[in-house]
């Protein structure tokens, strides 16, 4: 649980999630330390990022200019705009849609596994998945969950969680890093 305190500060839980989030750090002394500290850190964050914000004040022109300029702005702007069109050539245009496409990350199946026996839920969560919980499905009757996932292409943070408590980084993928939880993640490099 401990990764839905970022969560929780970025807004990212549904309302469920929220309540249970609430209800954990109520009855778990430590980890709501954890989280309120977080938001201290996040609430100064936002206040020095607002103090080093430049204000512009806007001064509205006399209110018998203001129909004038806003008409006359509207025909430069469509000029200008019909300008930039009649100077594009198809084959600019083209070309831009191709880059468009090309700058896409492109996606891999990859296809994750992890051995549980005597476990009744097992779940993914990472980067690919905006750190939300993907559930697995059982591999037969052995002990084995799996799941095959689209995964950009570039490098990505993930682990799983057992019975909705426990997180484990992937056995079979040696990079590792701990994250600001205390857990450790697993490090998935994806080539296109």
């Amino acid at each position: 649980m401990d990764h839905l305190i970022s969560m929780y500060i970025d807004n990212e839980l549904s309302l469920d999630e929220k309540i249970d989030f609430l209800e954990h750090v109520y009855g778990n002394k430590p980890y709501k330390e954890d989280a309120v500290e977080l938001l201290e850190q996040e609430k100064l964050l936002s206040a020095s990022l607002k103090m080093t914000a430049p204000v512009i004040e806007l001064k509205t022109p006399h209110a018998s200019i203001l129909p004038l300029f806003n008409r006359s702005l509207g025909w430069a702007v469509a000029a200008c705009l019909l300008m930039l069109f009649s100077f594009m050539g198809r084959e600019d245009v083209t070309l831009q849609a191709q880059k468009e496409l090309t700058a896409q990350p492109s996606t891999v199946l990859h296809r994750f596994v992890i051995h549980r026996q005597n476990t009744q839920l097992v779940e993914i969560t990472g980067s690919f998945t905006n750190w939300q919980s993907v559930p697995l499905l059982p591999s037969g009757t052995n002990g084995y969950w799996e799941i095959s996932l689209e995964v950009p292409a570039g490098e990505h943070r993930y682990t799983f969680i057992v019975d909705g408590s426990k997180f484990l980084p992937d056995p079979t993928v040696v990079t590792q890093e701990s994250d600001d939880f205390g857990s450790t993640n697993s490090i998935l490099k994806v080539e296109a």
